[in-house]
């Protein structure tokens, strides 16, 4: 596959402050399905978004669709970067999630999910928890926490559902707020966000980190570091996307459908990739 745009090694994000809605210099890709009756044959434009020294992960597309946060180093720590890095506290930091305005940004780090300006600046913390969380669209705070040796799935203080022990995370909020979907160890689970028994979905994929398409239609997941539709209608099978040997991990959707994913394969660093006129 071709690159859209030179491999020049640089310390900081030459796509700084990305503006995702602009797409020169994009080189054109094929991306075969993995059903030919399901979907067809088609051409994609794929755009490199970052240059940096090591890996960048965990993208996330602010829902204006101006900006990608995403996880990278710096001095030694993860840190949250919106072009340049916006914390820089002696932490890890996982998980950045847009807030509805765009304006701000949550995360995890130190056992709390905290609050931060889109910019940078002071920080808040909103609650204590187990990992990453999510907003909704009007502002819910989905999140896990611990209870008496099991895991708790809450909104705001509202408990959604009560899980055994084990590995949870990506919890993604259904683009109507309806669902709430999250990864146990790498099972994709759905619950209503009102409450409820949580069920399977995709039986059979080992997923990494998955979005809801923006129609709630279906699922884009990782799974081997290969992108797969993963559709909501019953009876329907899930579509490979993308094939080669370069690796997508931790794909994030716009509203209007390009796909940010992290990518690998490379060599020793990683990069921040975006699709636009991918179909599913």
């Amino acid at each position: 596959m071709a690159e859209a745009a030179a491999s020049h090694r640089s310390r900081v994000p030459w796509a700084l402050a990305v503006i995702v809605g602009l797409c020169s210099g994009l080189a054109g890709y094929v991306i075969h399905a993995a059903r030919v009756n399901r979907i067809p044959k088609q051409v994609v434009t794929v755009q490199r978004l970052t240059d940096m020294a090591g890996t960048e992960e965990s993208p996330a597309i602010s829902p204006d669709g101006k900006k990608v946060a995403f996880v990278a180093l710096s001095g030694g720590k993860r840190q949250i970067w919106v072009g340049s890095a916006i914390t820089k506290d002696d932490a890890d930091h996982y998980g950045p999630r847009w807030a509805p305005d765009s304006k701000s940004l949550i995360y995890f780090a130190s056992g709390a999910i905290w609050e931060i300006p889109a910019v940078g600046g002071e920080t808040r913390k909103l609650v204590d928890a187990l990992g990453p969380g999510d907003l909704s669209s009007d502002g819910k705070l989905a999140f896990f926490r611990r209870d008496d040796g099991a895991v708790e799935l809450l909104v705001d203080a509202r408990t959604v559902a009560k899980l055994t022990a084990g590995t949870y995370s990506n919890l993604r909020w259904s683009r109507d707020d309806r669902k709430i979907a999250y990864l146990e160890d790498t099972r994709i689970m759905v619950v209503n966000a009102s409450g409820g028994n949580p069920v399977q979905v995709a039986q059979g994929l080992t997923v990494q980190g998955f979005a809801w398409a923006p129609d709630n239609s279906g699922l884009i997941a990782s799974t081997h570091g290969e992108l797969w539709f993963i559709p909501r209608k019953e009876g329907s099978s899930p579509s490979q996307l993308t094939f080669g040997e370069l690796s997508y991990e931790s794909p994030d959707i716009s509203a209007d459908g390009r796909v940010v994913v992290s990518r690998s394969g490379l060599g020793a660093d990683g990069d921040m990739v975006m699709f636009s006129g991918l179909k599913w």
